[in-house]
């Protein structure tokens, strides 16, 4: 149990860069989701993975580790975010998966397709840089999936082992 619970706090710490990057970026997608209210849905999805992470740390800090009693609007707030990033880690590992091992020359039709709809580039973008930045990219996704599935399943178990703590 110990173990899991160091396993689980820095998850926890590794969550928290990773929810502040997808907070900048829900900004930006926000003030662009203005002009195209059909974004406004991943705007959601991507802010209930940052409230679901500080929500999950406050209960790690506050109520696990100090033994403080917590409302249970933070225990709601925790399961109603943890069920919608579940789903939204979910897409990370499958997308992420499905990017990593596809062969390099059904990546490269992709690419190409996206470049032709996009003339107005720079010359230095080449399709090489794209497809490389779209790798990295998998990567980063996959590994914030992986940490955020295994993290969300560890919190509604903690959440439920310590309902005690919830008035």
């Amino acid at each position: 149990m110990l173990n899991n619970l160091k396993f689980y706090v820095v998850l926890s710490y590794i969550l928290i860069p990773i929810a502040l990057l997808f907070a900048f970026l829900d900004v930006v997608l926000f003030m662009t989701a203005l002009a195209n209210p059909s974004a406004l849905i991943m705007v959601f999805v991507i802010a209930c993975l940052v409230i679901y992470t500080f929500a999950s740390f406050k209960f790690l800090k506050k109520g696990i580790e100090h033994e403080h009693v917590q409302s249970s609007k933070l225990k709601d707030w925790i399961k109603v975010n943890a069920y919608v990033s579940f789903f939204l880690c979910a897409l990370f590992f499958i997308n992420s998966i499905s990017v990593l091992v596809a062969d390099n020359a059904t990546l490269m039709t992709f690419v190409n397709e996206f470049l032709q709809q996009q003339p107005n580039l720079p010359a230095e973008i080449t399709n090489t840089m794209i497809l490389s930045l779209l790798k990295g990219v998998s990567v980063f996704l996959l590994f914030s999936g992986i940490v955020g599935l295994v993290h969300i399943r560890t919190t509604l178990r903690l959440v439920r082992e310590h309902d005690h703590l919830f008035e």
